[in-house]
């Protein structure tokens, strides 16, 4: 199976992506569709890319665009707005026109000009609803343009029967068919806008532009290279004005740099040489900026964020389905019990009465708010989350991350500080360096910390290496080196000796970690190492307690290691010694009781974090463990995890609140639009505007989700 991405534009709410959904995935070879409205673009999982032809025929077939690009997207965008924007102003001047002829002008040539006029507003100003119903129709699809366009059409209908004298009504309707286009084109720019608002961050990350590199080449010659083409320890000059366009380590003295893509703060950032830049940084700073890149620009951080907001927006969590799902069916049901009050009233009282009720149910009927309820409230979270250096890979995720009852936390490099650092060895210095070349090649905070300490240049080794997670390393040349924890020396039948338990017992108190050092089978020695827990790890434990969820450690790390922690850390429940298929058990053990949040950061924890309820990585989080993550820290700070938390109750509190009121309001007003209330009634005008207070109350109170959570 293959995947085909596309930008699809004229999407006017959460129905239109259902429609494309549904029609996509009945073509042969089409194994799924995903189609999101507010991020205007669609996912295909295809038999083959030979299909691509078939679905962008069968997108244009509905009504809808494809587009080659985000620029013609943007494009696209900000001409459907003018046009709206010309098609609304034009409408309310001609609907004021019309009020004022059916209150104040009698006679036939009012009733002519009041025609023409209403004709404009609703065939003219409000084509693009009869034009959507009908390619849906085709398609056997009924979607909230079916509802506007019948509503319209009947009301304006009905009066032209009064005019010719086949019904004997009171006045005529022409203002109310105009008043609904209005209305429901009010209410489209103001969606409108709330989606620009929404989609301002994912634009700023789109428009810096990293495409070109100064490469500074070994005779210090300058080249101008594609930055796709850029190697890891290449050195990249970057000018005033430009973005950096790798990932680095700043090389010159010092720089001034705009982090605002990334942060939101408009003050630039001072950064030293030796110090680490992100791809996307602007230097504000006169004079040039010297970058040695770390990766190359297809996996900067900027690149992973770009991909990471493009699948967030495109995903849907379960209770948007759900409601996709119901809208969905809900304009059918609409349109069945419409033609049941037209038959009701038709019997019972004349045509007149039946065409006004079966008009104001299908006009207060819309499912808009229904269907923006959820999209609208998740695209502002995710914004907000961007904005405080949280990146959601999984929406899906932050509807689970409010319900968790467990929070599983590796400890070194989450609970504490990613850095170890040597405290006390009784190596040998020969048997200490070479232990250290052999950790240089594990990317493991241990060996990071060993590396540190290395006091010569290290030598490339060429010998095989066999890196076991969550117990060390096994190294062979013309000897065989084993370097990890007592598990590992156990299982390698390795005997530590008693002198080394000694120094063991004598420091392990301060220093817990331990590197014990193998050669043929004959322990060398061992190597201590301490770390600090982070300043904010008792601040997000107190935050779980208070939410009561259990915290837990699941360390791979030594008992006595894991035990001080823990005690520091107030936390009752830990695993040490814990092997990567031991955490899974562990995780998979605690989900049994409820649902259960992981946060690690190494390879190791990859495992953890792909099976629990919901994963956290670390911003310092091997590539692995992000790929395995729901959730992933751009900022390395524990405090973005109780943020998150708190984003995935606010959210799940303002979706359940606007989808509680769009259901309130249908199951309140239909009945009412029915007049199936004695003491009051509902005209197809004031129908139509009871309408659109219901899209715009639940997009204003999913904006509320922008503010930042205290």
């Amino acid at each position: 199976m293959q995947e085909f991405r596309v930008k699809i534009g004229k999407m006017t709410c959460v129905n239109c992506a259902n429609g494309i959904e549904k029609a996509c995935k009945k073509l042969e070879g089409v194994k799924d569709s995903s189609v999101s409205y507010a991020n205007s673009s669609g996912v295909f999982l295809v038999e083959s890319l030979d299909l691509k032809a078939k679905i962008i025929q069968k997108i244009n077939a509905l009504g809808f665009e494809v587009l080659n690009d985000d620029e013609s997207l943007d494009t696209l965008k900000i001409k459907e707005l003018q046009k709206l924007k010309i098609n609304l102003f034009l409408s309310i001047g001609l609907c004021l026109v019309l009020m004022y002829l059916e209150m104040f002008v009698k006679g036939d040539i009012s009733a002519l000009v009041q025609i023409f006029l209403a004709f404009v507003v609703v065939f003219y100003c409000g084509r693009s609803f009869f034009i959507h119903a009908f390619k849906a129709l085709m398609n056997k699809n009924l979607d909230m343009n079916s509802l506007i366009s019948l509503g319209s059409f009947v009301a304006f209908l009905y009066s032209l029967l009064v005019f010719f004298g086949v019904f004997e009504g009171e006045g005529f309707y022409f203002e109310s068919a105009g008043m609904i286009i209005v209305f429901v084109l009010l209410g489209k720019f103001l969606e409108e806008n709330a989606k620009f608002k929404a989609d301002i961050y994912q634009k700023k990350l789109q428009s810096i532009d990293t495409k070109k590199a100064t490469l500074i080449k070994d005779n210090e010659e300058l080249e101008e290279i594609s930055s796709s083409f850029v190697k890891i320890g290449d050195k990249i000059l970057v000018k005033s004005g430009e973005s950096v366009c790798v990932d680095g380590i700043i090389e010159s003295d010092f720089a001034e740099l705009d982090l605002s893509f990334l942060n939101g703060e408009f003050v630039p950032v001072v950064r030293k040489k030796g110090e680490a830049v992100l791809a996307g940084s602007v230097l504000v700073s006169s004079g040039v900026l010297v970058v040695r890149a770390e990766k190359r620009a297809i996996d900067s951080t900027l690149e992973q964020i770009r991909d990471l907001i493009f699948k967030a927006s495109a995903s849907k969590m379960p209770i948007a389905r759900l409601a996709n799902v119901i809208s969905a069916y809900f304009v059918g049901f609409i349109i069945v019990f419409s033609v049941c009050v037209f038959g009701f009233y038709a019997l019972k009282n004349d045509l007149n009465q039946a065409f006004l009720h079966s008009c104001a149910v299908l006009l207060i009927s819309c499912p808009c708010a229904l269907g923006l309820a959820t999209p609208i409230a998740l695209i502002t979270a995710l914004s907000n989350a961007a904005r405080n250096f949280i990146f959601i890979k999984k929406p899906e995720a932050l509807e689970l991350l409010c319900k968790v009852k467990f929070a599983l936390f590796d400890k070194t490099g989450t609970l504490s500080e990613e850095k170890l650092s040597v405290f006390k060895s009784n190596l040998s210095e020969e048997n200490f360096e070479k232990l250290v070349q052999i950790e240089s090649l594990n990317a493991h905070p241990i060996s990071k910390a060993l590396i540190q300490s290395a006091k010569k240049p290290l030598v490339k080794l060429e010998a095989s290496v066999q890196s076991l997670a969550g117990k060390g390393i096994i190294y062979h040349d013309e000897d065989k080196f084993v370097a990890g924890n007592e598990k590992l020396m156990k299982e390698e039948n390795i005997i530590i000796d008693e002198a080394t338990r000694n120094f063991v017992r004598e420091n392990q108190q301060e220093a817990p970690v331990l590197v014990y050092f193998a050669k043929n089978d004959l322990c060398l020695g061992v190597v201590c190492l301490k770390n600090a827990l982070r300043a904010d790890a008792r601040d997000l434990i107190r935050y779980f307690e208070e939410q009561k969820i259990t915290n837990i450690i699941l360390s791979g790390d030594n008992e006595k290691s894991v035990e001080n922690s823990a005690k520091a850390l107030n936390i009752t429940h830990f695993k040490a010694n814990l092997s990567p298929e031991q955490k899974l058990e562990s995780v998979r053990s605690y989900q049994k009781q409820g649902l259960s949040l992981f946060v690690g950061d190494g390879i190791n924890d990859s495992a953890a974090l792909a099976l629990a309820d919901v994963g956290i990585a670390m911003s310092s989080a091997s590539a692995m463990a992000k790929s395995s993550g729901d959730f992933i820290l751009i900022k390395d700070e524990l405090s973005k995890i109780a943020y998150v938390h708190k984003l995935s109750l606010k959210t799940m509190k303002i979706i359940k609140l606007n989808l509680f009121w769009a259901f309130l309001y249908n199951i309140l007003c239909i009945p009412i639009a029915a007049g199936f209330v004695s003491f009051i009634s509902l005209s197809p005008h004031l129908a139509a505007l009871a309408m659109s207070f219901s899209s715009i109350s639940v997009v204003l109170n999913s904006l509320r989700l922008r503010k930042n959570l205290t």
